[in-house]
């Protein structure tokens, strides 16, 4: 089946971000009985903080489970976008202020519809701070796909944005950036890609058509333009800023940056590639400014760990996809499987970190970012 033929298939047949292709389940369920390091079943520290998850109002009850079951003690809900279901969600998790937390993100598309947008999206951040909101978020459509309403791209640097960025300064809040994706996304659709089943599964993640999206280069930097211009807000970038592939990259940026923080969420497979001695040395050197993330989502209609595929995962299926983190961060182990299959067809090396590393990577580089006190997370 040539590409054209099977994104018209996916998308009839309804397949995207909650699709199920038996070829990943397959993988999932054999990779989940390989044999473990004794040192890997749980973290070192006792307790963590999952600063990078998703949740719907619905699926609250189901996260605590996962998250009691796998040693998570507080968790970040990284970005739910448009008032209603913002306000949903913090109602519904209202009596659990002390374990989970959220994000408030802009729907992006009222740029385009409302004349008035700019001027009023500060002050919708300010009653989003007011209603429990922990921080800001921008998803990857900012940069990609968002349009003003002369049918422009709207860039992430984009000064008309500028305020909305001040005011988060104001608040004192968190300003989160899930810019770009993978380089394997803005490369050519074909067999010969390396993310091929990923994009499979997930069709409108490629954004290899130059006449449609910029260069992945120029959104990094442009992102990159707006954390220098604020120095002032402590800005968190998803994915390890979205360049995993490229750590020596990233830490010229935090070098350069000190208010970039990152996560590792979802990019364990990529990060496992370099070599142990590299990884260890790029947690080492931005041990205070790296934060430990899953990018496990639960929704109503089905769950994800970290990538696709979605389904309802029995409680060995998640304990495996966590004791993967534990031990790619706390082993010397070699060659291993990583959590995130659908990713890349590859083994990772683990890192092995020191216990002071560990404790900042998991616990206090949340806690003092976020300041997690003021909620009695303990």
């Amino acid at each position: 089946m040539d590409t054209s033929s099977r994104r018209s298939f996916l998308k009839k047949a309804g397949l995207g971000a909650a699709g199920l292709t038996l070829g990943g389940l397959c993988r999932v369920e054999a990779i989940g009985a390989e044999e473990e390091n004794p040192l890997a079943t749980r973290p070192l520290t006792g307790k963590v903080v999952d600063a990078h998850l998703h949740a719907d109002a619905k699926s609250i009850d189901r996260c605590l489970q996962v998250m009691d079951d796998n040693y998570i003690r507080y968790g970040i809900n990284i970005g739910v976008t448009g008032d209603k279901a913002f306000h949903r969600f913090i109602s519904a998790a209202k009596p659990h202020q002390n374990r989970l937390g959220t994000m408030y993100a802009f729907d992006w598309s009222l740029i385009k519809k409302d004349p008035d947008f700019f001027s009023k999206a500060p002050d919708m951040l300010a009653r989003a701070v007011e209603a429990g909101a922990i921080g800001v978020k921008s998803f990857k459509d900012l940069g990609l796909k968002v349009r003003d309403k002369k049918g422009d791209l709207v860039r992430v640097d984009d000064p008309r944005l500028f305020p909305i960025w001040q005011r988060a300064g104001e608040l004192g809040i968190i300003v989160a950036f899930h810019t770009t994706d993978p380089k394997a996304f803005f490369e050519t659709w074909n067999p010969q890609n390396e993310r091929w089943k990923e994009l499979e599964l997930h069709p409108g993640w490629s954004f290899a058509d130059r006449s449609k999206y910029p260069p992945r280069d120029v959104l990094l930097e442009q992102r990159n333009n707006v954390i220098r211009k604020f120095p002032q807000i402590k800005f968190h970038c998803c994915h390890v800023a979205n360049n995993s592939e490229d750590i020596k990259t990233v830490s010229k940026w935090m070098d350069e940056m000190p208010n970039l923080h990152v996560d590792i969420a979802a990019r364990l497979g990529e990060l496992g590639r370099h070599s142990a001695k590299d990884g260890r040395d790029f947690f080492t050197r931005h041990q205070d400014r790296i934060l430990f993330g899953t990018d496990r989502m639960f929704y109503s209609g089905g769950d994800i760990q970290g990538a696709g595929p979605s389904k309802r995962f029995t409680k060995a299926e998640d304990q495996w996809f966590y004791r993967v983190h534990w031990r790619y961060l706390q082993t010397n182990d070699k060659q291993f499987a990583h959590p995130t299959p659908i990713q890349g067809d590859w083994k990772i090396d683990a890192v092995g970190l020191d216990k002071t590393v560990l404790e900042k990577v998991y616990w206090q580089n949340a806690y003092k970012l976020f300041r997690l006190d003021r909620f009695g997370v303990a």
